[in-house]
């Protein structure tokens, strides 16, 4: 099964120059709104559906894409620990 990811970076221009939007999650830390694509979503749909969800922000405009990234991660790769663990 493949699972497909987004990030949206989220920028504005102020006055010291353009700023970046992160957020604080309660458990994660500080970051960026991203998410999973929805079965037969778009990505772009996706990236803009995941930056209203995390941030509620509704009135965002896609400016381009930024590229990809394929990764293959098996699924129970973690059951017995890491691969090349050393104790």
């Amino acid at each position: 099964m493949t699972i497909h990811k987004v990030t949206a970076f989220i920028t504005r221009e102020a006055a010291n120059g353009r700023q970046l939007l992160l957020f604080r999650h309660p458990q994660a830390g500080v970051q960026i709104p991203a998410g999973t694509v929805d079965e037969g979503e778009d990505w772009q749909t996706a990236a803009l559906r995941e930056a209203a969800e995390e941030t509620g922000l509704t009135h965002l405009t896609f400016i381009r894409d930024l590229g990809g990234i394929e990764n293959e991660l098996a699924a129970n790769a973690w059951l017995n620990g890491p691969a090349n663990a050393e104790i």
